[in-house]
Order: structure tokens, then sequence, then C-alpha cells
């Protein structure tokens, strides 16, 4: 009978790569720690007839190497309070900033 539950039973466990998967990422660090020598090489070789192709051979390298990071974009929403200051109120706001470090931080640290 089939599992209609959503619940997984047996198997691998959640982010547990398979053994094929596993296999082939030792194999390619094993030719990878094989050849570091050579790649340096073979890389330079690369760039002085084609400098752009050595660039895109080097970041899929990096790709081995380095796990890859998720975009993140950042949103400022906040409203800038001091946009629609005068000087005078931007200099009145700037000594009780001061005043507040002077109290929290000491003399001497300012």
């Amino acid at each position: 009978m089939a599992n209609t539950t959503g619940k997984k039973f047996g198997g691998r466990k959640k982010g547990t790569p398979n053994r094929t998967t596993k296999e082939m990422r030792e194999a390619l660090q094993g030719i990878l720690n094989n050849n570091i020598d050579n790649i340096d090489d073979w890389i330079n070789e690369i760039a002085k007839k084609e400098p752009e192709k050595a660039i895109n051979v080097l970041l899929k390298l990096t790709e081995y190497i380095l796990p890859k990071l998720n975009k993140t974009e950042f949103i400022d929403t906040s409203i800038d309070k001091y946009d629609d200051m005068t000087d005078d109120e931007l200099e009145e706001e700037i000594k009780k900033m001061y005043h507040e470090l002077h109290i929290k931080y000491g003399k001497e640290s300012l």
C-alpha cells in the first residue's frame, strides 16, 4: 500500500547526497588535488589566447571549492529623518548625539 501520510519512512536523511553523487564529488576532488600544480599552468596557457575563457574556467572551478551563496537583496524601507531637517536642526541633533555618547562612554572615549 502506498504511503499517503506525507511522512518519510526509511531512505536517506534530508540533505544526504546519494552514493553516486558522493563518489563523483570525491573523484573530481581527487583529480583537482592530483593536478593542483598543473591547473595554474593550464589556466595561464588558456589566458594567453583567450583571457575571458580562462576567467570562466576559474569561475567554474571555484564552484567545486566554494559553496554558492544565496543572493540577498536589501531594501531600505526606513525614512531618513534627517533629509527634511534644516541646518540648525541637524546641528542640534549632532549636539544631542554627542551628549548621549559622552554620557554612555565618558569624555576620554570621544
